[in-house]
């Protein structure tokens, strides 16, 4: 009878109270570039110096958020130079406060490791150098890096420098940093992982690479035949990257804002958001559309694109595109709004057929919502044969017009300064002031 009351005791509170809706205690940490090490036997390490003594602060607090399950790492004002990269963990939480400063280090004052290139790896401290891990999306799950005021991630210009790694991760939020100074790497790469948000950042200051296409943030496939991502605990089993929001983001002085240089043959990357950002100032195409699935690209403002000697570098640049909803952007100082190409990998990749485009009638409809201001083409192009741009194989789509007030020769260097106060569209059309904030 007492085993049978127990059991009924039992059976009550998991009806009332389910194990998945029981939440696990998590811990929050809070640290300054002077606070001691969690781990302290770490201290005692040969390689432990002042180069690396903010690398093994962090880390140590990462292992025991591992260890505990989760929980909230807090950087506190001040400047913290990562000589080696930080594997991050599960239901994680990294916050920069006003003022904290993460910098990419070049030095490690010793001579048993040299400096990483990336800052911070989504995968748990224990496997971060562990060979084919994961595959999927099966990875580490619920990581937020979230700034606030002037937090800052500082690539300091070092080479192939990369501040965020994540791949077969769920979950991804990243929100409210300064991400600076870029040099032929990339602030955020990201290759299969699902359910992503990243908003309220400025990306900022890049200096040229070789061919100009490094992107602010990459979104590419785990692909050894692509030779695009070499983090070795990844199974390279091709996964694309799903259902990723970028919005109300700055992308300031760059290669390139967004985009994908390589595709894995088949593989799609799957409802792409690109919303309410403003783009100044790149290099080459600012968005690079390279097989992505159902994507909305809408109410971007673009701004200053180089022209290139042919004069027909892009704000959109797309290929493998299939069923996409670009509508509602304005395109200011661009040769080109926007073109849609067949394209085939060259060198790595090679292997994968041409991709083509797929677009339906409604598709097409929708392109035309877009305006140009000070622009050479008052239309979008798309040409379905691969390698075929003559106006015989170019259909061309006519867009919104507008003629622009008078803009300062030289800005600030914060395109978020910038008034474009009121356009009117040469048509029929009308549109209101481009406002200083985003919307939701």
């Amino acid at each position: 009878m007492q085993k049978f009351l127990m059991t009924l005791v039992a059976l009550t509170l998991w009806v009332i109270y389910p194990t998945n809706s029981i939440e696990a205690k998590t811990e929050t940490y809070t640290i300054t570039p002077n606070e001691e090490i969690y781990n302290r036997n770490l201290m005692s390490n040969s390689t432990y110096n002042e180069y690396t003594k903010h690398y093994y602060l962090i880390r140590s607090y990462l292992e025991q958020l591992e260890e505990s399950g989760g929980g909230t790492l807090v950087l506190e004002k001040g400047t913290y130079t990562v000589s080696n990269v930080l594997f991050v963990p599960s239901n994680v939480t990294i916050k920069l406060e006003d003022g904290a400063k993460v910098v990419n280090g070049n030095e490690t004052g010793t001579s048993k490791f040299d400096a990483d290139k990336s800052i911070f790896q989504f995968i748990r401290p224990s496997l971060g150098k562990e060979e084919s891990v994961y595959g999927e999306y099966d990875g580490e799950k619920n990581i937020s890096i979230i700034g606030s005021g002037t937090a800052t991630i500082d690539l300091n210009f070092e080479k192939d420098g990369i501040a965020i790694i994540a791949g077969h991760n769920q979950n991804i939020r990243i929100e409210n940093i300064n991400f600076l100074n870029m040099y032929s790497g990339h602030f955020i790469e990201i290759d299969a992982t699902k359910d992503t948000v990243i908003s309220n950042n400025k990306f900022m200051n890049s200096k040229p690479s070789s061919t100009e296409i490094k992107e602010a943030i990459n979104i590419d496939t785990p692909d050894k035949l692509t030779n695009g991502w070499s983090s070795k605990w990844s199974k390279f089993d091709k996964t694309p990257n799903s259902n990723m929001t970028i919005k109300n983001n700055v992308f300031y002085d760059l290669d390139r804002a967004i985009g994908t240089h390589k595709y894995s043959g088949g593989k799609y990357h799957d409802q792409i958001i690109i919303r309410n950002n403003k783009i100044e100032k790149m290099r080459q195409d600012a968005i690079r559309v390279l097989n992505w699935s159902n994507a909305t690209i809408e109410k971007n403002t673009f701004k200053n694109v180089n022209p290139d000697k042919n004069n027909a570098n892009r704000g959109i640049m797309a290929s493998g595109a299939i069923n996409p909803t670009f509508q509602n952007n304005v395109f200011v100082d661009i040769p080109r709004a926007m073109q849609f190409i067949a394209w085939k990998n060259s060198d790595s990749g090679s292997e994968y057929d041409v991709t083509y485009n797929e677009l339906s009638e409604d598709n097409k409809e929708t392109l035309s919502t877009n305006t140009v201001i000070n622009y050479v083409e008052d239309f979008i192009r798309i040409n379905p044969k691969y390698k075929k741009y003559d106006k015989e194989h170019t259909e061309f789509i006519p867009v919104k017009t507008a003629h622009s007030p008078i803009l300062p020769k030289e800005d600030s260097g914060y395109p978020e300064t910038l008034d474009f106060m009121k356009i009117y569209f040469t048509r029929r059309y009308y549109y209101s002031s481009i406002q200083e904030g985003f919307e939701e």
